[in-house]
C-alpha cells in the first residue's frame, strides 16, 4: 500500500460515528483501523466544536508522529478578538486547547491553531488591507497562538476577492496583502510554522481570475505550506445537478460539462502561481455529499443526474439547520454524511469499497469519483480506492504529504 495513502485511513478514527440514515437501513459496521505512514507531511484537523463527543484520549495521535495536528475553529471578530462561536463553544475550546496541546506534544505532534474558515472568513480583508491593521491582526493571531502554546497557525481564508459566504469584505488586493501578512508573521515570529489553505479556485487576483506569480510571490516565499482543500469541488446538492465530491480531473469529462477545477487543474494553478510541490499539501475530508433525485437514477448518466435544488438532510453532523450563518442567513442541510456514518449505516462492506445489498455503487472513470445511490439519493465521497488513485498522483507530483 503507498505510504501516502495509508494516511488516509487515519480520517475514520478522527470522525464520530452516527445511525442516522436518509436510506432507511441501520445496520452497524466497525470502522477500520488507521494506518501509520514515514517520511512524508501529515496534517491532521480536530474541529473545536466536536470536543463534547470526541474526547482528546481518542485521538490516534501515534499516526500523526512528526507530523501536525490542527486545532480548528477559531475566527476574527471585531475589534481584533477572535471567537469559537456561541459562549458554550468558546467555553469548551478554552478548556481543550491546553489538553489538546499537552497531547500533541507528548506524542511527538506539533499542535497548531487554526484560524479562519467558510464562516470565519469575514474580516480578513478589512483586517489585512492596511500595514498597520494588518500588524496588529498579525500580533494578535501571534498572542493567541503563543498563549496556549501553540506551535504556529494555519489560515483558512475562505477567499482572497471573493465574496466567500457572501458577505466577505473584500478588494482586489486581498492575495498582496495575504502575502504581507505572511511575511509580518514570520518577522514576528520566525519559527512559528504557517499553513495557509486554498480551495480549488486557487488564489483569485485583481481581476478576478487566477493571481499572478507576482500577486502571490509573498505567499510563495514565506509560507510553510499550502494545504490544497482538494474537495467540495462541486456542491450541486444545492443545484440542479449532481456531480463529484472531489475529482481528479474536471476539465475533459464529457459527462459532467460543468465541473470546473479537478487536483490535476488546481495544481496547474498553484505551479503557475509559483508555489512549490514541495510546499503543496494535498487535503481530503471525512466526509461525503447526498443529492437527492427528483426523478429515477438514469444509467445514461451515471454520475450527472438531475437533482432537487436543495441539499436533503444528512447525517450526525449535519445539524446546522434553521440556524444563522455569519452573513446571518438561515442555513439549510448540507446533505453531509460522515465515512463512518457510510460504514456504519452499511452502505458500504468493511473494507470501505465494496458496496452491500442496501444501495448500489457506482464510478466515474473520468473523475475517479465513486458514488452510491439508489431511486432517490446519491451520494458522492471519497474511498480507499479513489484515495489511492489521488494520493499516488500526489506522490507522482512531489508533494510533501496529506491532510485529513
Amino acid at each position: 500500500m503507498l505510504p501516502y495513502f495509508s494516511t488516509i485511513l487515519t480520517t475514520i478514527s478522527l470522525l464520530s460515528s452516527a445511525k442516522s440514515d436518509a436510506f432507511g437501513d441501520k445496520t452497524l459496521y466497525p470502522s477500520p483501523p488507521p494506518m501509520n505512514i514515514q517520511g512524508n507531511v501529515i496534517i491532521g484537523y480536530y474541529q473545536a466544536s466536536r470536543g463534547l463527543y470526541q474526547q482528546l484520549e481518542s485521538v490516534p495521535w501515534k499516526y500523526y508522529n512528526n507530523g501536525y495536528m490542527v486545532f480548528q475553529g477559531v475566527w476574527p471578530i471585531e475589534q481584533f478578538r477572535f471567537t469559537f462561536g456561541s459562549e458554550d463553544e468558546n467555553t469548551l475550546a478554552v478548556q481543550n486547547m491546553e489538553p489538546f496541546v499537552q497531547a500533541a506534544t507528548r506524542n511527538q505532534v506539533t499542535p497548531l491553531l487554526g484560524i479562519g474558515g467558510e464562516q470565519g472568513s469575514k474580516l480578513f480583508s478589512y483586517y489585512m488591507g492596511s500595514g498597520g491593521s494588518r500588524t496588529t491582526f498579525v500580533r494578535a493571531v501571534v498572542d493567541l497562538a503563543k498563549l496556549y502554546n501553540f506551535q504556529g497557525v494555519v489560515v483558512t481564508w475562505l477567499s482572497p476577492n471573493d465574496r466567500g459566504a457572501g458577505c466577505n469584505n473584500r478588494s482586489p488586493e486581498d492575495v498582496v496583502n495575504f502575502g504581507y501578512f505572511a511575511q509580518e508573521f514570520k518577522k514576528i515570529w520566525k519559527e512559528g510554522r504557517l499553513i495557509v489553505r486554498v480551495n480549488f479556485n486557487g488564489f483569485i487576483g485583481a481581476l478576478g481570475t487566477y493571481a499572478t506569480p507576482q500577486e502571490t510571490s509573498l505567499l510563495a516565499q514565506n509560507a510553510d505550506y499550502v494545504d490544497l482543500m482538494a474537495y467540495d469541488g462541486y456542491t450541486g446538492n444545492k443545484g440542479d445537478k449532481t456531480g463529484p465530491f472531489s475529482a481528479l480531473t474536471g476539465g475533459d469529462c464529457p459527462k459532467i460539462p460543468y465541473l470546473s477545477n479537478g487536483i490535476k487543474e488546481l495544481l496547474q494553478v498553484m505551479n503557475y502561481q509559483g508555489f512549490s510541490p514541495q510546499k503543496l499539501i494535498l487535503g481530503f475530508t471525512g466526509y461525503g455529499r447526498l443529492f437527492y433525485l427528483p426523478q429515477q437514477f438514469d444509467m445514461k448518466t451515471d454520475i450527472s443526474q438531475v437533482a432537487y435544488g436543495a441539499a436533503p438532510q444528512g447525517g450526525w453532523a449535519d445539524n446546522l439547520n434553521g440556524t444563522v450563518d455569519s452573513c446571518n442567513r438561515v442555513r439549510g442541510y448540507e446533505g453531509i454524511y460522515l465515512l463512518t456514518e457510510i460504514l456504519n449505516n452499511g452502505w458500504l462492506a468493511r473494507d470501505g469499497v465494496t458496496s452491500t445489498q442496501v444501495l448500489t455503487r457506482g464510478w466515474d472513470e473520468c473523475s475517479k469519483q465513486p458514488y452510491l445511490y439508489d431511486n432517490k439519493h446519491l451520494l458522492v465521497y471519497d474511498d480507499p480506492g479513489s484515495l489511492s488513485i489521488k494520493s499516488n498522483h500526489a506522490k507522482q507530483s512531489g508533494l510533501a504529504g496529506v491532510s485529513l
